[in-house]
């Protein structure tokens, strides 16, 4: 198969679970995870089986993209998300349940369980995030006024990699930010760059390059990254379109109605204000034409209001929710 791309997306679940989820390549994944979880020190883990079953009739198991437990008995479950959802959120505290209810026996008085860390590779930046500017966030249980820790056995940490925006000739050695720019960017380069040219990195650019890996798993991942790249290029169109012609659209009804009023006042200073008022409702009609356009096209109310430039409050109220 022909191929513009010589190293893998390390975004592909496929492309994770093959670099960072095998025997042979444990310390990568080692490394990464102590990087990540900065409250414990990780020796060594088991890689675990991946699909969890429900407890309960007609509910949805759940199938983690890599699942491991550390020395210490922790577990550790790691989630690749390409696509945004919604409700992806709820989606990471539904899936730290299972590792918390099949640590605890039914029927047993003792509900000891070890640490649950569930660990979110995001492609885009969550909306409960909103306004953090920071890549890595971590909750816990605190209490809401003394803000002291309930417990550490539930941990939620989201790797936004929508907010590192960080180019090749601006890292500085940091291991973390490191592992942000080849997840991030990887499958865009055409070689490994000197900066990450050692280690555990250099092991990384190897097991992702393309041309090593066995006819079937390179199929498999070339269809995935072509149709996702593909797929990015008509959300892209999509949206240029749909900006373009709401913003075109709402000017010219807005500047109609404008000169029509400026009209019938008969007077020049009517003319003027009509005018400037149509100027005015032309942009807001364009905007919110474009706001109803990107979002029927997938975005976010977020992501709406940052490339419009406008707050979320008042795109409410252009688009009648108020």
């Amino acid at each position: 198969m022909q191929t513009d791309f010589k190293y893998a997306d390390l975004m592909n679940d496929d492309v994770f679970k093959l670099v960072f989820g095998q025997e042979s390549s444990k310390d990568v994944m080692i490394e990464f995870l102590n990087r990540v979880i900065t409250d414990r020190v990780i020796v060594d883990l088991d890689f675990m089986d991946k699909e969890m079953k429900t407890l309960e009739r007609d509910r949805k198991d759940s199938v983690y993209d890599m699942f491991c437990k550390i020395d210490d008995g922790s577990r550790i479950v790691v989630e690749v998300q390409r696509r945004k959802q919604d409700t992806y959120v709820e989606r990471s505290i539904y899936y730290s349940t299972f590792q918390i209810r099949n640590q605890v026996d039914a029927g047993s008085d003792n509900y000891a369980f070890c640490p649950v860390y569930v660990i979110n590779i995001l492609d885009f930046n969550i909306e409960e995030n909103y306004g953090n500017s920071e890549v890595k966030t971590v909750y816990r249980l605190y209490e809401e006024r003394a803000h002291t820790l309930l417990t550490d056995k539930l941990t939620l940490i989201y790797l936004e990699l929508g907010k590192f925006n960080k180019k090749l000739d601006e890292l500085d050695g940091d291991i973390l930010e490191g592992f942000y720019f080849c997840l991030k960017n990887m499958h865009r380069l055409e070689e490994c760059p000197r900066i990450l040219n050692y280690g555990i990195f250099r092991r990384m650019f190897d097991m992702s390059e393309l041309i090593k890996m066995d006819d079937v798993t390179r199929s498999k991942i070339l269809t995935k990254m072509t149709t996702e790249r593909d797929l990015r290029n008509q959300m892209a169109y999509a949206r240029k379109e749909a900006i373009a012609e709401g913003l075109a659209e709402g000017r010219e009804k807005g500047l109609a109605e404008g000169r029509a009023e400026g009209r019938a006042e008969g007077r020049a200073e009517g003319r003027a204000e009509g005018r400037a008022e149509g100027r005015a409702e032309g942009r807001a009609e364009g905007l919110a034409e474009a706001a109803k356009r990107m979002l029927a096209a997938g975005m976010s109310l977020a992501e709406v209001a940052e490339i419009l430039k406008i707050d979320i409050v008042d795109q409410d109220r252009m688009l009648g929710k108020e």
